[in-house]
């Protein structure tokens, strides 16, 4: 399949790919001299080490040692094989591709086709919605007071009452049905051939990623359909526990902000936007996860949690303090009013209610503490008790952690010493959780002379003359990496980029994008470093045979072989100062 791509196609899509305005659609990537950086997506770190060069066009991680260029990290990010990844660029940037040989795509292509299908299908659930069957769904969006620039800012849509009227939009634009049902929007007929519509008579809503493509979608029936909500099953590229709805919208004001608005419905963040809080995402239905929360932290550093004033938001509230605290994330808690919900709220009392309740947010321990003392029962306090420690007892130690040891201790009854005692026996028996970590470097690691030697060459090509004066002595990754400088590659700077993101060997292309994100400016006199590599690479190379000589000198002089000894003194001097 790579090969159907001819290698000047490619070289046009990637160079009409800005890597940072790709990455920035995934990640707040912030401005650090000439490069930018931000948390890693591929392992969890507390520091930033993900870098992106836009003057080379590349990306490197000095945590996981992940890196390449834009092709590069779809295929990491998305799962995407390489014609993939530059047929989604292509598409991006409005460069058409030739056709594949016998016409057309093949079924069940991959990853990038269940994109294509959903987007597909958003076109489908829009068209629908201003069209005539789409006038009770607009209807419905009216009495809920939602606008028309927030339908179009938000994508929604309407699927018909039709059975079958998906099924026929997508099959006319040549979507078979096996990548339908994979993508989640039909269901196949279990008493005789044939597929029909998942969704029916509802309002839709698309999830997407922070790239803005579509992963799926939530259904809320207009009629007495039940369920009242309906959302897309899992699939290869949608996890509902792994987004947060709204979040393409929200992403330029969390970057602004730092401070992410967190509530339980699709229409409670709709409503929230549209009342100018503008930093409101929503959790898609489920519990707060952790990688929900993991997403959040690259975004944003404050977090507040919107619940619902019963058992089951007080126990989410639960839930989500151990997560925000595992990863360092600031949160507060506000709980609404009984009988109401952020949509029904804002609506009843208008946005700035909403910002006082904001402005008065607790702390989430502070929250947690309040609702979690019971006031009868000995067994039930001694659990909320043990309960709120455990909690207490991940916090880091610190002012912050101080004052709550100091509030538990009020509310319970106790001396702060026995809280810490407690706290402290929480902390010897607690079983760390597993952290995936960051992968070490692949296959043997290259020595600091030949590591400096590469960086050299790559960042002045100028140098690129004395490729060949490293000699034999360099390992294998080094000389894997010195036969792309020496090949034709290295002549022309995009094509030797390419060459080294997508090398066979994963060593030399980890090697290459750390390499190549660092600043030239910080190599003051790169010709004389170079010299100074090849005359340290050289003694390396002569150090075996000046050994070897070393002890035939010995041997010539214990014999008494004068003329031996003398011959061999003056190779070991020769090449002794030619290694020097």
């Amino acid at each position: 399949m790579a090969g159907l791509i001819p290698g000047e196609v490619v070289a046009s899509v990637l160079s009409s790919t800005d890597i940072v305005d790709l990455i920035g659609g995934y990640l707040p990537l912030r401005k650090a001299g000439r490069s930018f950086k931000a948390l890693c997506p591929f392992h969890n770190e507390k520091t930033p080490s993900f870098t992106v060069n836009p003057d080379r066009q590349i990306f490197h991680c000095f945590g996981c040692h992940k890196g390449g260029d834009a092709a590069s990290f779809l295929m990491l990010k998305e799962g995407f094989a390489f014609p993939e990844a530059i047929e989604f660029l292509a598409q991006r940037a409005g460069i058409p591709l030739p056709r594949r040989r016998g016409g057309g795509r093949e079924e069940g292509e991959g990853r990038l086709r269940l994109y294509d299908i959903q987007r597909a299908a958003c076109e489908y659930f829009r068209q629908s919605l201003r069209g005539t069957e789409g006038e009770g769904a607009r209807a419905a969006l009216a009495a809920r007071g939602i606008l028309s620039e927030t339908v179009e800012r938000f994508l929604l849509g309407y699927a018909p009452g039709a059975w079958e009227g998906l099924v026929r939009f997508l099959t006319q634009r040549g979507f078979p049905p096996r990548l339908m049902e994979a993508g989640g929007l039909v269901v196949e007929r279990q008493e005789r051939k044939g597929h029909y519509d998942r969704f029916r008579d509802r309002l839709m809503i698309p999830i997407q990623d922070p790239a803005g493509k579509v992963l799926g979608f939530g259904g809320r029936a207009l009629g007495d359909q039940e369920p009242k909500y309906m959302n897309s099953p899992e699939t290869p590229i949608y996890r509902k526990g792994h987004q947060l709805f709204g979040l393409p919208v929200a992403a330029p004001s969390l970057r602004e902000r730092r401070r992410a608005i967190v509530v339980e419905g699709y229409f409670d963040c709709i409503a929230l936007h549209q009342g100018g809080v503008a930093e409101a995402v929503a959790v898609l239905g489920t519990a707060l996860t952790r990688e929900q929360v993991l997403l959040l932290r690259r975004y944003a550093e404050q977090v507040t949690l919107v619940f619902d004033p019963d058992r089951a938001g007080r126990e989410a509230a639960w839930r989500a303090l151990d997560l925000v605290l595992e990863v360092g994330l600031d949160a507060s808690v506000v709980v609404l009013p009984e009988g109401t919900d952020p949509d029904t709220f804002i609506r009843k009392e208008g946005a700035e209610a909403f910002r006082a309740l904001l402005h008065h947010a607790q702390d989430l321990v502070d929250f947690v503490l309040g609702q979690g003392t019971p006031r009868e029962g000995v067994e039930e306090a001694a659990r909320a008790a043990d309960r709120i420690l455990a909690v207490v007892a991940r916090l880091p130690e610190g002012i912050r952690k101080t004052r709550y040891v100091q509030k538990l201790a009020e509310r319970l009854g106790v001396s702060e010493q026995a809280v810490l005692a407690d706290i402290k026996r929480l902390s010897q028996t607690r079983q760390p959780r597993a952290e995936a970590s960051p992968e070490p470097p692949l296959g043997p690691s290259v020595p600091p002379e030949e590591r400096l030697l590469l960086q050299l060459l790559l960042l002045f090509p100028v140098l690129r003359e004395h490729v060949r004066e490293a000699g034999p002595a360099v390992g294998e990754v080094t000389r894997a990496f010195l036969d792309v400088l020496a090949g034709p590659e290295g002549r022309e700077e995009a094509r030797l980029a390419r060459a080294l993101a997508h090398h066979p060997r994963e060593e030399v292309q980890r090697l290459a994008s750390e390499l190549l994100v660092a600043d030239p400016e910080g190599f003051p006199e790169p010709g004389r470093m170079l010299q100074d590599c090849l005359g340290r690479l050289r003694q390396r190379s002569e150090r075996p045979r000046l050994k070897e000589l070393q002890q035939r000198i010995a041997e010539a002089g214990r014999r008494g072989d004068r003329e031996a000894e003398s011959r061999l003194l003056a190779e070991y001097q020769e090449r002794a100062r030619r290694g020097g």
